[in-house]
């Protein structure tokens, strides 16, 4: 069965919000795009929605949320897609991180100077995502 997963490019100017992952079961440490797994009866807007609000306290509205990327990966657990939204914030003040249980850091980056220690799916979707490229696979 194929899972569908969100995941969020919020950008301030040329920086993106990256967390770092505590000790989870997958890639404590590292740094990711703050996203999760859509919901049954959840649509992948809502569910995006949902997961800015749950990890950055943010409210942004569905509707601001552009479908920027999707990645087709393989997984240690199966394949899964993670469709990848964008959306716009205006300071750096206007979040932060609301679950410090699951992130241990949150920090914006420059688009182009990544931290060496990010998961390698979610560096390919944001190198893809500054040079226009809608779709990616991982791990095949």
């Amino acid at each position: 069965m194929l899972t569908l997963f969100v995941l969020v490019f919020l950008y301030l100017d040329d920086h993106i919000v990256l967390l770092r992952r505590a000790q989870v079961d997958f890639g404590s440490g590292l740094y990711s795009l703050p996203g999760g797994k859509v919901e049954s009866g959840e649509t992948a807007r809502q569910a995006i929605a949902r997961e800015v609000k749950e990890e950055l306290a943010l409210d942004i509205p569905e509707q601001d949320f552009t479908l920027v990327h999707t990645l087709h990966r393989q997984g240690t657990e199966g394949p899964f897609v993670a469709l990848c939204f964008k959306a716009h914030i205006d300071s750096i003040n206007d979040i932060h991180n609301n679950e410090p249980d699951k992130h241990s850091d949150m920090k914006l980056f420059p688009c182009d100077i990544l931290p060496v220690n990010i998961l390698p799916a979610h560096k390919q979707i944001i190198e893809s995502v500054v040079k226009g490229i809608s779709y990616s696979e991982h791990g095949w």
